[in-house]
């Protein structure tokens, strides 16, 4: 019989620091059920695009099935050190494991399993054009008065939205309102990127993702303002902490990690690693005069209009497969793959 597992890796320290048999990794399994031959017990759901097209250019030998992971599964998401590492991924990553055996219980062996890596994404419908009244533009203002000194400074900030796609540019507007006595030196924008590693109480990171030091109208004096709109765009840079990214097959086309958050405390995974992201404005008067900040939370998500890498396997299914057999040297005993697997949405999973 051929049994089915979808299994999650969560490795939390390098590879090459593991001596004396200590393993920094731990593994779970999410679901699992009988593949070959299918279980009464189990419905039959009818084949996807995707699995149609495997079986006419597999050939009659390959059999479809479904399993479903639970919506509580943690996204994948990678964690690069600081200093260069050539290792296992570290972080949360997932693989589809089939074996045969004569009961599900049985202990895999190597020659009798192939396995395949896929990511758990998270995606939300409505992230292209959302509604006024369902995702806000994040606002906020702050009045700082200073000691021994007449007058306040107001700063007021927002973005131009709620939720950002990768690759999207972010608009942040700024005012500014001095009617102190203190000089503004230049305006400091920078987006945010905090890491929550669940495992670990002190697990917590922040890194710098995109940054302007402007002094363009400055020094503002007192009794004058300043209105004006910055652009940033967030990407992988030289951080001192541990940076997230998206779990990738290829190391040169991570982008950062979408936005994962807890719902709630009941729900909180000890194997998630939550990753949010702000942008921060600072108006700074200089080394004694002190600055005046304000936080803009906002969400990084994955569109649903981006392109589904399966419809390039549904659009050539009529061309010819080779033929793998296997054996000691075969491409299904290495386990090695030089073809980017598609990305599958939380929820099911299909082959």
């Amino acid at each position: 019989m051929i049994f089915g597992q979808v299994t999650l890796t969560f490795r939390y320290g390098r590879e090459d620091e593991e001596v004396m048999g200590l393993k920094f990794c731990n593994e779970a399994i999410m679901c699992g059920q009988q593949l070959w031959p299918p279980h009464e017990r189990l419905p039959q759901l009818p084949n996807t695009p995707l699995q149609d097209a495997l079986i006419k250019r597999l050939g009659p030998h390959a059999h479809p099935f479904s399993m479903e992971v639970s919506h509580l599964a943690p996204p994948s998401v990678q964690l690069v050190p600081a200093k260069e590492y050539n290792g296992a991924p570290i972080g949360t990553s997932y693989d589809v494991r089939a074996y045969a055996a004569e009961r599900s219980d049985e202990k895999l062996h190597r020659r009798s399993t192939v396995r395949m890596g896929i990511r758990v994404v998270q995606m939300n419908e409505s992230i292209r054009y959302p509604g006024p009244d369902e995702v806000p533009a994040p606002t906020a203002r702050v009045e700082k008065p200073f000691l021994l000194s007449d007058g306040k400074m107001e700063l007021e900030s927002s973005l131009d939205k709620g939720v950002y796609c990768h690759g999207d540019p972010i608009l942040c507007n700024v005012r500014l309102n001095n009617s102190s006595n203190k000089t503004v030196r230049r305006i400091k924008v920078f987006i945010v990127q905090h890491v929550d590693v669940c495992m670990f109480s002190n697990g917590k990171f922040k890194n710098v993702v995109a940054m302007l030091n402007s002094k363009e109208e400055c020094p503002i004096p007192p009794g004058k303002g300043l209105t004006k709109t910055y652009v940033l765009s967030p990407a992988k840079g030289a951080t001192k902490n541990w940076i997230a990214l998206e779990d990738s097959y290829s190391k040169n086309n991570s982008s950062l990690a979408s936005t994962v958050v807890c719902n709630s405390p009941d729900e909180r995974n000890v194997f998630a690693i939550y990753v949010t992201y702000y942008v921060k404005v600072k108006a700074i008067m200089g080394p004694m005069g002190g600055e005046v900040s304000v936080k803009l939370p906002f969400t990084l998500m994955h569109s649903p209009s981006e392109p589904d890498p399966t419809t390039e396997i549904t659009t050539t299914a009529t061309a010819t497969a080779p033929t793998m057999t296997g054996g000691p040297d075969s491409p299904i005993e290495r386990r090695e793959s030089h073809v980017e697997q598609p990305k599958l949405d939380q929820g099911e999973l299909s082959s």
